[in-house]
C-alpha cells in the first residue's frame, strides 16, 4: 500500500511518501500559524503530484491525542481540536497519533518488559512501552514528562520551561554552561522515570540531543539522581536517524492496519 506519513513539529513538518519501491521526503516550516488549511493544502498537492488515491495516511502531532482528536497542543495552537474529519484527502486509511507514541512504534522490542522514549525538541514528551505495547494511560495522555514541575532557586517551573528546545531558543541560551544546565534538568526528569518505571531501555531523541553540552548534562544528572539499582539495569542510547523516527513509527502503524 502506498502511504504518506506526516510528522508535524513545532517548527517543521516532515512528509514521507512510500511509493512502491521508493521513499521520498518533503519538508515544510510550521510554527504558531500552521493549521488544518495548510495541512490540507500540502496533502492535496502531494496527492495530485503523485496520483495518490486509496492510500494510507498517518499523522503525528506534539500534543494530547484522544480518540482521533488533538485535545491540546501548545506549540501548534491552530491545530487544537483537529480531528480526522477535518482532513480533505483521498486516503483510504487515516490515523492520528501523538508524535512520541508514534516514534516508540519504530523502536520498541516486545522482548523487553519496559522501554521509554524521551523526545526533546520544541517540547518534551515521553512514550512508554510495556511488554511491546504502548501504555497511554486511562485517557491516552500518559507520558507528559515536560509538564512535571521543578523547584529551582528562581522559583517553580515546568520541565519544558527549563529544558525544552523552544525554551532554550526563546531565552537565547547558547553557552556550554547554560546548555549543560538545561540538559541536567531533563536528566532529573529522566531519573524520576527510571525510579518509577524501572525500564530495560531508554531511548533519547529530538533536536536537543544533537547538542553535546546538553546531552552530557542530561546523562550526568540522571546518573547522579536515579536510584542505583534500576539505573544499573537500564540501557540508555540516542536514537539513530532521529529525524525520521516518528514517520517510521507511523509507517509501522499503517502496516499493522493493512
Amino acid at each position: 500500500m502506498q502511504t504518506i506519513t506526516v510528522d508535524i513539529g513545532g517548527t517543521k513538518a516532515l512528509f514521507e511518501m512510500h511509493l512502491g519501491d521508493r521513499v521520498e521526503q518533503y519538508k515544510i516550516p510550521t510554527g504558531d500559524g500552521f493549521g488544518i488549511e495548510s495541512l490540507n493544502k500540502h496533502l492535496s498537492e502531494l496527492e495530485s503530484d503523485y496520483g495518490l488515491v486509496d492510500y494510507g495516511l498517518a499523522i503525528a502531532v506534539p500534543g494530547l491525542v484522544k480518540n482521533g482528536r488533538l485535545v491540546s497542543c501548545k506549540s501548534l495552537p491552530c491545530l487544537n481540536n483537529f480531528t480526522l474529519d477535518n482532513l480533505h484527502s483521498r486516503a483510504k486509511t487515516v490515523l492520528l497519533s501523538n508524535d512520541t507514541d508514534a516514534g516508540m512504534h519504530a523502536i520498541l522490542n516486545p522482548k523487553y518488559d519496559c522501554e521509554l522514549l524521551i523526545m526533546c525538541g520544541t517540547g518534551i514528551g515521553m512514550a512508554i512501552s510495556i511488554n511491546g505495547k504502548i501504555f497511554s494511560g486511562a485517557s491516552g495522555f500518559a507520558g507528559e514528562l515536560g509538564h512535571c514541575r521543578v523547584m529551582t532557586e528562581s522559583g517553580e517551573f515546568s520541565l519544558e520551561r527549563l529544558a525544552s528546545g523552544d525554551s532554550i531558543r526563546v531565552r537565547g541560551i547558547k553557552s556550554q554552561k547554560d546548555l549543560n544546565r538545561a540538559g541536567r534538568y531533563l536528566g532529573m526528569g529522566i531519573a524520576w522515570a527510571i525510579n518509577l518505571f524501572n525500564p530495560n531501555r531508554i531511548w533519547l531523541a529530538g533536536g536537543m540531543m544533537n547538542s553535546s553540552d546538553y546531552y552530557m548534562g542530561c546523562i550526568s544528572s540522571l546518573n547522579d539522581l536515579a536510584l542505583t539499582a534500576p539505573l544499573s539495569e537500564v540501557k540508555i542510547a540516542r536514537v539513530d536517524d532521529m529525524e525520521t523516527l516518528v514517520c517510521r513509527g507511523l509507517k509501522v502503524l499503517l502496516d499493522q492496519q493493512a
